[in-house]
């Protein structure tokens, strides 16, 4: 007996096949295997790829224009959500960066008020500065934009010009991956 899955399978082909049409340009299985292609215009597959389970290979512009939009409203919800998540570590950045420059004067502070009582002040290295953490070249890319970013605008920044960066630097991050 057949699984589920594969029921499925062969009852959407039996059901393409019944209330499809003929294709004007066949698949490549299709025509590779003198077959009749079958398509329904809401289906990407036709019926003999969804009979066998193997991807349908359509050259119809119906099939292109489907695969287009939608891999164009993939990438924009993939776009919008890199912004957040750039918009966040700039963010982020800008704290850390703020922080650092009051713990430096905070240190330094102390090192005074040590020197003015008497006592001898050594800089103490930090255990944690020798841990070294693995990127890639693509994110220390990113890192560096990032960096150039909150040296340039950071402190100052609003949040909307911390937006239109994100989304720049979102843009730039995706054009460098393809």
């Amino acid at each position: 007996m057949a699984s589920s899955s594969r029921q499925n399978q062969l009852r959407l082909a039996l059901e393409i096949r019944r209330n499809g049409s003929v294709s004007s340009i066949e698949c490549d299985y299709c025509l590779l295997n003198s077959k009749t292609c079958y398509i329904m215009a809401d289906r990407l597959k036709c019926s003999e790829c969804t009979r066998i389970g193997r991807p349908c290979v359509n050259l119809s512009w119906s099939s292109l224009d489907k695969t287009r939009e939608e891999y164009e409203a993939k990438v924009e919800a993939d776009e919008k959500l890199l912004a957040e998540v750039v918009l966040r570590l700039l963010r982020n950045k800008k704290i850390l960066k703020q922080a650092n420059e009051r713990a430096k004067k905070k240190a330094l502070c102390l090192a005074n008020e040590m020197r003015e009582g008497g006592e001898e002040v050594d800089s103490i290295d930090c255990p944690a500065a020798s841990v070294g953490v693995a990127f890639s070249p693509a994110m220390w890319s990113t890192a560096s934009m990032l960096d150039d970013f909150v040296a340039t605008v950071g402190a100052g920044a609003d949040d909307q010009e911390l937006a239109v960066a994100a989304s720049n630097i979102a843009q730039a991050s995706v054009g460098d991956a393809s």
